[in-house]
């Protein structure tokens, strides 16, 4: 949905992945002004998460730039009658629709932003009457994921981090916005498979839950915090497994470090949006769009990682719950009367393919994949030979 943001100026039309080609991704921080600003406040506080807040954020200041309002001029938003107010956000749905070809999501996205800012400063908005000008409820673009060998070009041409985040994201599914709050201590080994069981959103009762990553995430995750401890950090428990980066080869490295100065923060999902449009562009896998109007891509730019994971489980013959169960997706009813074990999820059973056997097809780099089926090959005749054993001596008993 990021990738679909539309910012528009009086003199410049721009998405937010021409903002981030241009390393000026909006943050979510707010200012003083706006903090102080009863309008503004209403509607902020309003917003459960941290992620809301910065797209509703970010739709609002877009909203006001239509209307050619100074963003930081909340009141004049709420100084027209409710008639005209309802009139001006009939027309930005026009807009985006008609002019920007924004997706039936994005305007729905846009307009609920709009209504909240709106019905928490006490202006009731009709939004059934805008469900009118939003246009049909169809995809805009046929989006697919990242291809093996375009992640394979990703891994190539980054840094030990980025490496790591790239296979955590397409080797578990995990949304962008969980690798930023990942902590050391939610990494679990499973030595057996070699492989890593990763606890995320750990702090939250609601949305917590296990996935699982593949040997080749593990053995970057493995080479990158080996790299950090080679410069002096002291990883404990609570270090955020990918942290913001840093000049290894500063001259006051070492003295930051003995001073208790090194500071060791976890990396934004902003951060890690950015280097993505650099990689994506430096590998020419995105190429910078000459056309008048930005377009939104076949590939999602991480979100592409997510959908990676999905197809390829599905292809390697997992099904749809256990899928859903490994990517932290909600079933609805299903949750609350179908109990799967961590176990179960790992390596399935006679009917069902576990974790175990989505391996190969999640791997990217050949070799590697080769390595880990021969691997599972070996273990499966291991296993078959003690389950004949076992007949043997039950045989023998008797």
């Amino acid at each position: 949905m990021t990738n679909e943001l539309t910012t528009t100026t009086t003199t410049t039309t721009t998405t937010t992945d021409d903002v981030n080609n241009n390393n000026k991704t909006i943050k979510p921080l707010l200012s003083q002004a706006q903090t102080q600003n009863p309008a503004y406040s209403n509607f902020i506080e309003a917003c459960k998460s941290p992620d809301t807040k910065s797209i509703y954020d970010s739709v609002i200041r877009y909203y006001m730039d239509y209307l050619r309002i100074d963003r930081s001029s909340y009141d004049k938003l709420l100084a027209k009658d409710p008639r005209t107010i309802q009139m001006d956000i009939r027309n930005y749905a026009i807009y985006l629709r008609d002019k920007k070809k924004a997706s039936h999501a994005t305007i729905a996205t846009y307009l609920s932003a709009i209504s909240k800012f709106y019905t928490k400063n006490f202006i009731v908005i009709n939004r059934k009457d805008l469900k009118d000008y939003m246009g049909e409820n169809e995809k805009t673009v046929d989006d697919r994921p990242y291809t093996h060998s375009e992640i394979n070009i990703l891994l190539a041409n980054t840094d030990k981090r980025n490496k790591a985040i790239i296979l955590t994201m397409c080797s578990s599914g995990a949304r962008v916005g969980a690798i930023s709050e990942l902590r050391f201590r939610d990494l679990t080994p499973i030595d057996d498979y070699n492989i890593y069981k990763i606890h995320y959103y750990a702090m939250s009762k609601k949305h917590n839950y296990h996935g699982f990553c593949i040997p080749e995430c593990r053995i970057a995750i493995d080479d990158y915090l080996d790299y950090r401890k080679r410069w002096g950090e002291r990883i404990t428990e609570d270090s955020p497994l990918f942290r913001v980066d840093y000049n290894s080869l500063a001259v006051n490295r070492q003295r930051q470090i003995q001073l208790g100065l090194d500071p060791i923060k976890p990396v934004s999902k902003h951060a890690i949006r950015n280097f993505m449009v650099r990689l994506l562009l430096h590998t020419g896998i995105r190429k910078i769009s000459t056309e008048e109007q930005a377009r939104r891509l076949n590939t999602m730019m991480t979100h592409g990682f997510r959908k990676f994971y999905e197809t390829n489980a599905y292809k390697a013959g997992m099904d749809h719950m256990y899928i859903r169960r490994l990517m932290g997706q909600k079933s609805g009813l299903e949750d609350s009367y179908l109990k799967l074990s961590d176990e179960e999820l790992l390596e399935g059973d006679s009917k069902h393919v576990g974790f175990i056997g989505i391996i190969g097809q999640l791997t990217i780099n050949d070799s590697q994949r080769l390595r880990q089926e021969n691997q599972i090959l070996h273990m499966d005749k291991d296993r078959l030979e003690e389950k004949v054993n076992k007949l043997w001596a039950k045989i023998f008993d008797r």
